[in-house]
């Protein structure tokens, strides 16, 4: 099971909604214009799908705290591991987890001792892996027992729905404003959290300040200033 940290590694599922973007989305704006009341109607799905996805989050996130707390502390030989004066675990409040970089070491010379033709559990770390896949073990037990696995995989059939949910607006023409508010509502649930709470994430968009990877192009930088500025219209036209 992968690490999981606060804040939660779903941060898409969490936070502010992308600025003021989806400002104005209010219910009996909507609701009168009836040219849209498909798109209106996904709509108001999404925004109670976001509500189911917030509070399934929230949940699993805290019986992940539980969880790892209750699961047994690493081995002797985990905890004196270090790698560049780095433990391998990290220890707080909330249990024990792998510190990334000492662990990617530790995998990587797991790997050059398998390249160089060494048989399962016939190098020197072999041991050091037994204890975290036991560890690992122990953790993915206590989260099976405390109802965090479950958590997890109600967040994963939501996500599944709201990308879909997502794909049919973005394929519905919109002819009213309130319908282009919907399939801003759409994109801003699609990035929110990326990176950061607010509108940080359009604006790395446009300045072409990728997190990580490859940069954007001309035509994406394009498509997401028109998505911010047509939002800000949207928004001052919804509250004039």
């Amino acid at each position: 099971m992968s690490e999981r940290r606060s804040p939660s590694r779903r941060g898409i599922l969490k936070g502010a909604v992308a600025g003021a973007v989806v400002a104005g989305l209010g219910g009996a704006t909507a609701a009168a214009n009836t040219a849209d009341a498909e798109l209106l109607a996904m709509g108001r799905e999404l925004e109670a799908l976001e509500a189911q996805e917030r509070a399934a989050d929230e949940a699993s996130d805290r019986l992940y705290d539980e969880a790892t707390r209750a699961c047994p502390a690493p081995s002797a030989a985990l905890l004196a591991y270090s790698w560049r004066g780095e433990p391998l675990f990290l220890s707080s409040g909330e249990g024990y987890r792998l510190n990334g970089e000492p662990y990617g070491a530790l995998l990587q010379r797991v790997q050059f001792w398998r390249d160089q033709g060494a048989s399962e559990n016939h190098y020197p770390e072999a041991p050091l892996i037994a204890d975290i896949k036991r560890w690992e073990e122990g953790r993915r037990a206590a989260c099976d027992a405390n109802g965090c696995t479950a958590a997890m995989k109600e967040l994963d059939r939501l996500a599944l729905i709201g990308h879909a949910l997502c794909v049919n607006i973005a394929t519905t023409p919109a002819t009213t404003p309130a319908g282009l508010r919907v399939k801003l509502q759409a994109l801003a649930h699609c990035h929110r959290g990326e990176p950061g709470d607010g509108a940080e994430w359009i604006s790395d968009v446009i300045k072409n300040n990728p997190v990580c990877g490859r940069g954007f192009t001309t035509d994406e930088r394009l498509v997401f200033s028109v998505f911010r500025d047509v939002g800000a219209v949207l928004t001052t036209g919804a509250s004039a």
